[in-house]
């Protein structure tokens, strides 16, 4: 039996990402793993900002569906991945975040000092090479990079944020946008200010000690 609490949380960030416009129409996905067995998932085909209890489908650690009566999201493969690769991590958030993808297309990557909370919480984030949706082109795209860090964009297609909650997760991505947004406003007024390598130092040194974030991140030049 599946707890009341989570399919609660899934059915609220589903309505998050949906308000918040980080995915539109029946974009996106989004998955729990509930045990070493089970795996609670978004379906395929549905608007994630209008999800009810039954339309979630739970699946095993290979991707078999287990129950629900609609099919599992196509990019399942990708948190199959995460989930062999991190057995740390309990969730993951497929997203399509507009200032994410729009940095991009622009041929910008969020590789930066920007914020000293992208800095603590994101580090640099790493874009894979393109992968055709739905295809294991996905999951092997983000081989070389789950297990240094939690923040990852897919090269014209959208985000992968994962953490030891849905809350977790979803914060990460948050974050990711806002900096993305922050980026894109500074490149339109002229010259962006990085944080200098000193103060870079610092905030990492503060990181685990001061801010209690021990999950990983690849580290600024």
């Amino acid at each position: 039996m599946i707890d009341w609490a989570l399919t609660q949380e899934m059915i609220c960030i589903g309505k998050k990402l949906y308000d918040r416009q980080l995915i539109a129409a029946t974009e996106g996905n989004f998955s729990y793993r509930i045990d070493d067995y089970r795996i609670l998932a978004t379906p395929s085909g549905l608007c994630k900002g209008e999800l009810k209890t039954d339309d979630l489908v739970l699946i095993n650690s290979h991707g078999k569906h287990l129950s629900g009566k609609h099919n599992v999201s196509t990019e399942i493969a990708l948190h199959l991945e995460v989930f062999r690769q991190r057995p740390d991590v309990k969730a993951c958030i497929h997203a399509h975040p507009t200032n994410c993808i729009a940095l991009m297309l622009a041929g910008k990557k969020l590789d930066k000092p920007l914020l000293r909370e992208s800095v603590l919480l994101l580090g640099k984030v790493p874009t894979t090479p393109y992968a055709r949706p739905s295809t294991s082109q996905v999951p092997e795209s983000i081989r070389p990079y789950i297990q240094k860090t939690d923040c990852i964009l897919l090269d014209h297609h959208g985000s992968l944020t994962v953490g030891r909650s849905l809350k977790e997760a979803y914060h990460k991505l948050e974050v990711m946008e806002h900096t993305a947004e922050s980026y894109i406003t500074a490149l339109n007024m002229g010259e962006v200010a990085e944080l200098g390598r000193d103060e870079v130092a610092a905030l990492m040194a503060l990181r685990e000690k001061t801010y209690y974030l021990n999950h990983p991140i690849i580290p600024f030049d």
